[in-house]
């Protein structure tokens, strides 16, 4: 009797398994929080320096190619972080490592790199080549 007490509270205190899948979820989470860091920190720093707009001709020049260059990148990471939120959202819909494309499996090698690709690596080159 008391060595099954043991073995109930052995198996109720078991952390699930947690999936590959679950591993792949929790870097885009991960990914997610901190490109929205990223992004708000980019959008801060643009209202900065709206409120702060002195100098002469260069300092502007200059000012502004930092700008367009910084809104480039915080572009960039907008793009980026939709990415990362469909891949959540293909995750918990069960067609997370599916090819687009093929529907074919997308190889676990190719996701670990690229943890919000879409296409399997023949699809993409396919279409890379337009």
């Amino acid at each position: 009797m008391a060595r099954a007490n043991k073995e109930t509270k052995k198996k109720q205190t078991r952390k699930p398994k947690t999936t590959w899948k679950d591993q792949i979820k929790e870097q885009l989470l991960r990914m997610r929080k901190a490109l929205l860091q990223e992004v708000s920190q980019s959008m801060r720093a643009e209202s900065d320096h709206l409120k702060h707009d002195i100098g002469d001709f260069y300092d502007h020049a200059s000012n502004d190619r930092d700008r367009e260059l910084a809104l480039m990148l915080a572009d960039r990471e907008r793009e980026k972080l939709t990415l990362v939120d469909d891949a959540i959202k293909r995750i918990d819909a069960g067609s997370y490592g599916i090819c687009e494309s093929c529907d074919e499996e997308i190889d676990k090698e190719r996701l670990s790199v690229m943890l919000f690709t879409k296409l399997c690596l023949s699809c993409q080159e396919d279409m890379e080549r337009g």
